[in-house]
């Protein structure tokens, strides 16, 4: 067991269609998860000899495009698109924080 098996379960459930970004991807921005969803991923950081697993980097890199593309869908269901940016901007940052930057 890695160090980066907890994280990789949890962001397996948020990615689920009953998680987090499955009920995003119908357009259902529910701030609270995404709050959780926060916490999640300001919960770790790599170091700099870490190897990481590519299941991690799978739910990891397709964030930001994957929120970016449903920002219409849930502006549709009547979600606030600016909270909705808001909360994209701050996954961003935190993936920026946990990942560093080239």
């Amino acid at each position: 067991m890695t160090r980066f098996d907890k994280i990789i379960e949890q962001l397996d459930t948020e990615w689920a269609m009953d998680g987090f970004f499955g009920r995003v991807r119908q357009g259902d921005f529910d701030d609270a998860r995404a709050q959780a969803v926060l916490v999640l991923l300001r919960g770790f950081r790599l170091e700099n000899e870490d190897l990481v697993p590519q299941r991690l980097v799978a739910l990891l890199w397709y964030m930001p495009s994957f929120l970016e593309w449903q920002t219409e869908r849930v502006e549709q269901r009547g979600g606030s698109r600016s909270d909705y940016e808001r909360f994209t901007t701050e996954v961003m940052n935190a993936l920026e924080e946990a990942l560093g930057t080239p």
